[in-house]
């Protein structure tokens, strides 16, 4: 199945499953993952939150803080994704919460690219490690791994979340990338992430994915 039309049936479920999920709202004292995650979340992530389509991310084994912040950010209408801004309308914070833990549980999924080209994963990691701003390069911020990290922060009382890429699905990675790339308004994502992906060309793009999605998420 094309992208466009997955994401069309997806959107289509997600509006029909609307209103008999709207009036499951009005009882939250029994909410449990398997009662939110089946019918909003399952189309494009499924039940153990390693995506079915490319161009959907793996959550499985995402850092439940980092979800938690995407997922808010979707609700609030600042963080670009039609289908993810009508979910998490749909849902109310504490069901959030709910979803992120659950999804945070579920076993992280293992590389992306079992045989990755070789030439290009080097490539690859020869970006990651290299400064891109700053003096800042990806493993930086991402890990030497790529898994990522949550760290608080005592004084700030902040935690800071850094999400894992480490066998993330290569097609998504590469859109995500491209659109730091762009000069479009419509994504403009953390500062540091745009000015590194303007530093990226998309044949460096092709080699970091290539990088990323082949390491081990755990």
């Amino acid at each position: 199945m094309k992208p466009q039309a997955f994401k069309t049936m997806a959107s289509l479920f997600i509006l029909l499953a609307a209103p008999l999920l709207a009036s499951a709202e009005s009882e939250p004292a029994g909410l449990t993952p398997d009662s939110i995650h089946i019918q909003r979340c399952s189309a494009c992530h499924y039940v153990d939150g390693k995506a079915p389509g490319a161009e959907f991310p793996n959550i499985a084994g995402q850092y439940e803080s980092y979800l938690i912040r995407a997922l808010k950010m979707f609700k609030e209408n600042k963080r670009d994704s039609d289908a993810m801004e009508l979910i998490a309308s749909l849902h109310k914070q504490q069901e959030l919460v709910i979803l992120a833990n659950y999804y945070a549980k579920q076993p992280a999924p293992g590389p992306a690219v079992a045989s990755p080209d070789q030439t290009l994963a080097a490539r690859g990691q020869q970006i990651y490690t290299s400064e891109r701003v700053y003096g800042i390069s990806c493993a930086d911020c991402h890990g030497p791994d790529a898994k990522g990290y949550v760290r608080g922060s005592p004084r700030t009382r902040i935690t800071r979340s850094i999400p894992r890429l480490a066998g993330q699905q290569p097609v998504y990675l590469k859109t995500v990338l491209r659109k730091f790339t762009s000069a479009d308004p419509q994504h403009p994502g953390m500062c540091g992430m745009r000015k590194a992906g303007k530093s990226l060309n998309h044949k460096d793009i092709d080699a970091l994915v290539e990088y990323i999605a082949s390491k081990k998420s755990e």
